[in-house]
């Protein structure tokens, strides 16, 4: 599943990590390789980042086969999530964006941080991707027959609350949340996508 987004000269696309394939996968190990952790609430965790790379290493297409994450679904607090997982993808790797709901309702389970998670690397950021990123999500949601999404992040994250109100963001709430330290302020925001032609 690829969706396309044209920006200027450059085209950002969500990749299914699946349909990016084993050659692909380089841009990832490199990011890996040079700190950048998949999961935003792991930066700085050096450890969890060289297991992540060694892992890689050891079998990439185990590795690829456990991240691509597509259409699978997962069981939290006893009822299945839907994941979709895609890397932002502008000719090479940028970055992760995924998706996280249960089919019929806009409700997660506490320990789901919201309906929406992204991290792109360090050398793409400030320049647009995560937004542009952020808006191909919307409408991915949108065919899901998503009409309302929670998405949070860090109170003292200026960047990413930008990504998120230009998107239409709308504040309605500031407290931690259950998967993450409860001394970690987190800003909680409303997301509609448009509905699907």
């Amino acid at each position: 599943m690829t969706y396309d987004l044209r920006r200027r000269r450059n085209t950002l696309r969500l990749r299914d990590p699946a349909c990016a394939g084993l050659e692909n996968l380089s841009g990832f190990e490199a990011a890996l390789a040079a700190g950048w952790p998949p999961d935003p609430r792991r930066a700085g965790d050096q450890a969890y980042i060289r297991g992540e790379l060694q892992r890689l290493r050891q079998d990439k297409s185990k590795f690829l086969d456990d991240l691509n994450l597509g259409d699978r679904q997962r069981t939290v607090s006893a009822s299945p999530l839907t994941v979709l997982l895609f890397w932002i993808w502008d000719r090479e790797f940028c970055g992760s964006i995924n998706l996280r709901f249960h089919q019929g309702t806009e409700e997660l389970p506490p320990e789901v941080s919201g309906h929406v998670g992204y991290s792109v690397v360090p050398w793409k950021q400030r320049s647009g991707r995560a937004t542009a990123a952020l808006g191909l999500l919307l409408d991915v949601a949108a065919k899901q027959g998503l009409t309302r999404l929670v998405v949070l992040c860090d109170e003292d994250n200026d960047a990413s609350r930008r990504v998120i109100e230009r998107n239409g963001g709308q504040f309605f709430m500031r407290g931690p949340h259950p998967s993450d330290r409860p001394e970690r302020t987190k800003l909680y925001f409303w997301l509609h996508p448009a509905p699907a032609a």
